[in-house]
C-alpha cells in the first residue's frame, strides 16, 4: 500500500515538477520577450522625440520666416497706400482743373447754341413765308387747270354725246343687218335640209342620179346594172356560178342575130383572139380578130378575122372517137 502511494506521489511531484519547469520555462520567455518589447518602445520613443524635435526646429523656422514676410508685406502695402494717396490727389487735383475747363466749354457750347438757335428761327420764317408763297401760287395753278380741264371735259362730253348718237343709230342699222341675215340664212339653211332631205340617201332604199364612189361595196341581195358598159379591173376575178348566162335577153326575139362568146385582149401590138358562136356560120368558132369587146358580130366588125388552129389530144364526133394524135400520125404515116 504504501509503495503504491509512494509510487503515485513520486508520479504527482515529477508531475508537478515538470509543470514547474514549463511554467517557468514560459515565464522565461515572457519576460525575454516583455524586455525586447520594452527595448524597442524605448528606441522607437527616441526616435519619435528625435522627429518631433525636428519637426519643432522646422516649424519654428518657417513660423521667423513668415513673421519676416508678413513684416516685409505690411511695409509693402504701406508704402503702396501712401503712393495710392498721391496718386488719388493727384488725380483730385486735375479733376478740378477739367471740371473748370468743362464749365468754360458748356458756357461756350451753350452761347453758340443759342446763337444757332436765334439763326434757325429765322430760316424757319423764311422758310414758312417762301412756302405760304409757293402753296398761294400752286393753288392759283391749280384752279386754272381745273378751269381748263373742265373746259375739256364740256368739250369731251359734248363729242361723246355726238358719238353716242352716231353709235346708237349705227347699232339699230347693225341689228336690223344682222335680223336680215339671219332670217335670210335661215330660209337658205330651211331650202338646204329640205334639199338635203330630197338627195339624201334613204337606208331602206335610195337612187343616185350621179357619180357614186367608195372603197368596199358588200351586198347581201341582187345587183343589177342596166348601163352600156359595165368595167371591171380587179387583177384576179372569182365568179361563183357554175353556168354562166351570155347574151340575156335574145329570147326576146324570134331569131339572134348576135355572136356569143368571150374576146380576149393580147397586148396592143398583137390581134385579140374571140371564142364564139357564130351565128352566121351557126358554129363554135375561134377566130384572130381585131373586134372588141363592143362588137355583136365579129365577122362584121373585123372582115380579115381568121379562124386560129387548134392543138389537142383526142377528137371526137359524138361519142365516136376519131383518134388521138398518134393515131393520126400513124395513119398519115
Amino acid at each position: 500500500m504504501s509503495n503504491i502511494l509512494s509510487q503515485i506521489g513520486a508520479a504527482v511531484k515529477g508531475k508537478v515538477d515538470g509543470v514547474q519547469a514549463n511554467v517557468t520555462a514560459e515565464e522565461t520567455a515572457r519576460i525575454a520577450a516583455i524586455a525586447a518589447e520594452a527595448s524597442s518602445r524605448s528606441s522607437a520613443d527616441t526616435t519619435l522625440q528625435s522627429n518631433i524635435d525636428a519637426e519643432a526646429s522646422t516649424a519654428r523656422a518657417a513660423e521667423s520666416a513668415n513673421a519676416t514676410a508678413i513684416s516685409s508685406e505690411a511695409s509693402t502695402a504701406r508704402a503702396a497706400e501712401a503712393a495710392n494717396a498721391t496718386a488719388i490727389s493727384d488725380e483730385e487735383t486735375r479733376a478740378t482743373a477739367a471740371e473748370g475747363t468743362l464749365t468754360t466749354n458748356l458756357a461756350a457750347e451753350a452761347t453758340t447754341a443759342r446763337a444757332a438757335e436765334a439763326a434757325n428761327a429765322t430760316a424757319i420764317s423764311d422758310e414758312e413765308t417762301a412756302r405760304i408763297a409757293a402753296v398761294s401760287g400752286e393753288a392759283s395753278t391749280r384752279a386754272a387747270a381745273d378751269t381748263a380741264l373742265q373746259g375739256e371735259i364740256d368739250a369731251e362730253e359734248t363729242r361723246a354725246l355726238a358719238a353716242e348718237g352716231v353709235l346708237t343709230t349705227n347699232l339699230a342699222q347693225e341689228v336690223t343687218d344682222r335680223q336680215t341675215a339671219v332670217t335670210a340664212e335661215a330660209a337658205t339653211r330651211a331650202a338646204a335640209v329640205s334639199n338635203l332631205d330630197t338627195v339624201k340617201a334613204n337606208l331602206s332604199g335610195a337612187t343616185f342620179t350621179g357619180d357614186v364612189s367608195g372603197t368596199n361595196l358588200t351586198l347581201t341581195g341582187n345587183l343589177t346594172v342596166t348601163g352600156t358598159t359595165t368595167s371591171i379591173e380587179t387583177v384576179n376575178s372569182q365568179v361563183k356560178d357554175s353556168i354562166m348566162l351570155l347574151n340575156d335577153g335574145a329570147a326576146s326575139g324570134s331569131n339572134n342575130a348576135n355572136d356569143v362568146g368571150l374576146i380576149m385582149e393580147r397586148g396592143s401590138s398583137e390581134d385579140n383572139v374571140a371564142l364564139v358562136f357564130d351565128e352566121g356560120e351557126d358554129k363554135f368558132c375561134m377566130y384572130k380578130t381585131s373586134a372588141a369587146a363592143d362588137a355583136i358580130d365579129i365577122t362584121d366588125a373585123d372582115s380579115s378575122a381568121t379562124l386560129l388552129p387548134v392543138k389537142v389530144s383526142d377528137v371526137y364526133l359524138g361519142a365516136d372517137n376519131l383518134g388521138s394524135y398518134s393515131d393520126f400520125s400513124v395513119a398519115l404515116g
